[in-house]
């Protein structure tokens, strides 16, 4: 997921996952749009999968990175 905002300041980071976690409007110090759910399920999403998600450093915009492991691979019945 990548987008061109004004991106997430690293202290930040680590909060955004949190359920109604809001990062603020750059430069005013008020909180931004949304709801503070997106990522929060995105978060769990990728817990329950056994993944891992994380915001990634850019020079412009924000992109999280989610990692899923492959299934394994299932093997018939043996009867």
């Amino acid at each position: 997921m990548a987008d061109e905002g004004p991106g997430i300041p690293p202290e930040e980071r680590a909060r955004v996952f949190e359920r109604f976690s809001r990062g603020s409007a750059p430069g005013s110090g008020t909180p931004g749009g949304g709801t503070g759910l997106g990522l929060a399920i995105a978060n769990w999403a990728t817990e329950l999968h056994g993944g891992d998600i994380t915001v990634m450093d850019t020079p412009t915009g924000c992109r999280i990175r989610v990692v899923i492991p492959a299934a394994p691979a299932t093997r018939p019945a043996p009867w």
